[in-house]
């Protein structure tokens, strides 16, 4: 596991071209839907204020022929921010590479080497927290996406190396030795995963307490 700060060029990440064959296409990003949720509900509230403000200093001109520059500055930086925002999401996600999964985020990405990825499966959250271990423990952020097959992954790390690696998956999104992605297309991102995984019996007791 290796926990890196993002480079300038969000392409060029550990994925993509360079880690994969000349002739072999690079595997597809999986957006991370929780990332995407928060910055979402941030950048409707920002192009809602956005709207306000031109729409109000456009009838304020159209009434009385006068600009209200500071309306109108405020405006226009709600709706840089709420771009921003909204590239911003898109920065969340993850890929499959020759070296490994890599978590990509805004400002650090993580690669998991196949090596450390014990057992992968596609499961709802909602089945996944019904355990009477995990019973209560989904966190709220999660709740919308119960539903939603997740990929979970079970690492061959201790717990509170896990819990590092969740922070760039989302809030909620490592318990105990299992690494919770919530993309669109979890099977998709499982059978990726799945043919350079080599399958191995679970983890000893001590392990995973």
């Amino acid at each position: 596991m290796r926990l890196q700060p993002a480079p300038a060029a969000a392409g060029r990440l550990l994925s993509g071209g360079a880690a994969n064959s000349a002739g072999d296409p690079p595997e597809p990003h999986h957006r991370l839907l929780t990332f995407g949720a928060v910055w979402r509900r941030t950048q409707t509230m920002l192009f809602y204020g956005a709207a306000v403000m031109l729409i109000g200093t456009g009838v304020t001109y159209a009434d009385d022929h006068k600009l209200d520059p500071e309306f109108l500055l405020l405006g226009l930086l709600l709706l840089v921010f709420g771009l921003a925002y909204l590239f911003g999401a898109r920065r969340y996600y993850v890929q499959v590479t020759e070296g490994g999964l890599c978590l990509n985020g805004l400002r650090r990405h993580a690669l998991i080497p196949f090596s450390d990825i014990r057992q992968v499966r596609s499961q709802p959250l909602q089945v996944l927290f019904a355990a009477p271990n995990r019973n209560g423990l989904m966190a709220r952020s999660l709740r919308q996406f119960e539903r939603t097959p997740a990929c979970v992954i079970r690492l061959d790390l201790e717990p509170d190396q896990v819990a590092r690696l969740g922070k760039s998956a989302g809030r909620g999104c490592a318990i105990d030795q299992d690494l919770l992605l919530v993309v669109a297309d979890a099977k998709d991102l499982e059978r990726s995963l799945q043919t350079r995984v080599r399958r191995r019996p679970p983890a000893p007791a001590s392990r995973r307490r």
